[in-house]
This record gives C-alpha cells, structure tokens and sequence, in this order.
C-alpha cells in the first residue's frame, strides 16, 4: 500500500536521525565526564574511546525506543500540518487503519531493543568494568596527562610533566613521594620510561634535576642534585572487576535467585515493551495544527516518556526492596500506561478532545 511505504519511508529516516543526534549527544557529555576523570589522573587517556565506545552501546536499548517514538511523532505530527491526515480521513483511512504499520515497525524496533537490552548491554557493562579495573591496574605513569597534577595508579605518588611526548618523553618534571618515613620531591629537566632487560621492571628515568629528601628543618634533610635519577614504577596487582547485576548474562540472571536479579529481569524485559506503548502514544499525540504550534505536542510526548520512565525506574527499585511481588514486577507500570493509550486513541480516533469536559451543573 503506498500510504505504508510512505510512512515507513518516512517514519524510518527520521527515526535514523534522531537515533544518531542522540548518540551524538551522548557522546559529547560522556566525552566530558570521562576527560575529566582523565585529567583527575581515575583513567589512562588509552582507554577513552574504548569507555566511550562501550557506554554508547550499553544505552543502546534506551536511545532506540526514544528515537522511533520520537519519529514516529513527527511523521504524523508533519501529516497533519500539511493536511495530509485530513485528506486520508476524507478517504476512510483512520487512525486504527494507521496504527497497523507503526505497530509492524514497532515490532521491528522492538527485536532490536530486545537483543541490546539482553545482550549488548551486559556485555557492554562487563567490558567496562574490565577496562576501568585494567586502567586501574596501570603502571604509574601511564594515566599522566600534560600538565596536569596527576595521582599515581599505586604508590600515592604526584606526578607532573609540563610536556609529554607520544614515545613517553617527558619535559619539566615534578614528582612526590609523600612517603612517611622519608619524603622526597624530585624536580628533573627531561626523563623516559624504560624496562629492565634482566629483572622486567618498570622504570623511569630522570635526568638533570634535583631531588629533595626528609622534613625540611630536620638535621637528616638534604638536597641532592643529579644527572641521571631512576625511579622504580610500582603496579597494582591484577584483580578481578567485581560482578554487577547489569553484567551478568541472561542465563546467568535467570538463575540467580535474589530481588536485585529480578528487577534486572523486569528492566530489561521492559524495553521491548515499551516501544509497543509508546508507539500508541505517538500516534495519539502527533495531532496539531496551526493554533498549538509545532512543539506543543513534541513537549507533551517528551513529558510523557519521561513520566513513562520513572514509573519504570520506581517499580524497580520497589521490586529490589521486595515491596513489589516478583509476579507483579513492572508489569503494573505497563498496564497503567496502556490503560492511559488506550482511553487516548480512542477518543483521538472518534475526533474528541484527549481530555474530558467537566460540564457546569445549574442548580
């Protein structure tokens, strides 16, 4: 039918294009957030694009619900401003006949969403949790950022370099070693890292600088100056990242036994679910026309999905803390929300007002 194919179409590249505006958003904040754990010296600058990476993966299965309920919208919500939902009423097409290919869509979406929210997204969640406990496990001067104070991996040791080259060169020198039996300050004009080929140890080697030892005003401090100081990087050893909820596998969740398995299960199980009724949302809310404005219905689906997803966020959280049975889980969340759709489209499908009319009662 060419009224589907024009809606799918049309529905289609917009829903690619909010998706990908999405992520790029996302990508701009979480960029922010992880360069500013970086300059903190909490992650190596190595593993950035991989965090990014992971953590746009792992919102996957909440980007694309929002996306298709968003474009659908504005499919319709262009439909009606051009007069063309007009014309196809004129022609017996209604909004049940219309609903048909946004609920095949939808179901489409939601296969998608499915395997993100089951798969992707665990697995997203267990590989950022091994990058950052690698990145934890760093050696000392592997997560230093140019000029910037730095906090060493392991060791508690400060760490500056006013310039750092991509071989690891390193120009104008600071380090602290606030050690308590004897602090020192080492000052140094250059310095590379470098690895024992007998022992396999980590070092770095400073040259050209001064070294500061013990408590100032104390007869056992003195300063020393050297051409060649070698300083030994000291590692974390290798621990296992804890396992989250998030993380684990599907099977594995299933099997588990305890209240935080069982909103993991209802949470993920509940995105696929919620493209189907938000998909009745978009269809009932696209309505407009020249009086409301073009953003008024876009502000009321945002306010909607919003109160959509904290309903869901509540109910889980009431399901961890055993106040929601495990049959009931987020299933309650769901029945109110197309309770709400239903009572919509049926009066959006018979040309009523969303909202009943309180009449005056004359006494």
């Amino acid at each position: 039918m060419i009224i589907r194919r024009a809606f799918y179409r049309e529905a289609i590249q917009a829903t690619v294009g909010i998706v990908a505006v999405l992520i790029v958003v996302f990508l701009l904040f979480g960029m922010t957030a992880v360069l500013n754990r970086t300059a903190r010296g909490e992650y190596a600058q190595t593993i950035v694009w991989q965090l990014l990476g992971w953590e746009t993966l792992r919102r996957l299965d909440l980007l694309l619900p929002l996306g298709f309920y968003l474009g659908v919208l504005l499919t319709f919500s262009r439909w009606y401003r051009d007069s063309e939902m007009t014309v196809l009423a004129a022609c017996g097409i209604g909004l049940s006949q219309l609903l048909r290919p946004v609920l095949v869509m939808a179901a489409v979406i939601a296969l998608l969403v499915g395997a993100a929210a089951f798969y992707v997204t665990p697995l997203a969640a267990r590989a950022i949790q091994e990058v950052k406990a690698e990145s934890g496990q760093r050696p000392e001067l592997a997560g230093i950022t140019p000029g910037a104070f730095t906090e060493a991996a392991a060791g508690g040791r400060i760490l500056y370099a006013e310039r750092v080259a991509p071989d690891g060169r390193m120009e104008q020198i600071f380090l602290s070693n606030p050690a308590k039996d004897r602090p020192r300050i080492v000052l140094a004009q250059e310095g590379y890292p470098f690895v024992d080929g007998r022992t396999g140890d980590r070092f770095v080697m400073l040259t050209k600088g001064w070294a500061y030892e013990g408590t100032p005003g104390q007869p056992d401090y003195r300063i020393v100056r050297f051409e060649s100081y070698a300083v030994r990087l000291e590692q974390k050893p290798i621990v296992a990242p804890p396992a989250t909820t998030e993380g684990l596998p599907t099977a594995v969740l299933l099997a588990t036994r305890d209240t935080d398995a069982s909103a993991e299960w209802h949470w993920r199980l509940s995105k696929p679910v919620l493209v189907f009724v938000l998909a009745i949302y978009a269809v009932v809310l696209a309505y407009t026309d020249a009086r409301r404005g073009r953003l008024a219905n876009l502000f009321i689906a945002i306010l909607v999905y919003f109160v959509y997803s904290n309903l869901l966020g509540l109910g889980q959280t009431l399901i961890k803390k055993s106040q929601v049975s495990d049959a009931i889980g987020l299933w309650w969340v769901h029945a109110l929300m197309i309770a709400i759709a239903a009572f919509l489209f049926y009066r959006r499908s018979r040309n009523r007002p969303l909202l009943l009319r309180l009449r005056r009662v004359r006494a």
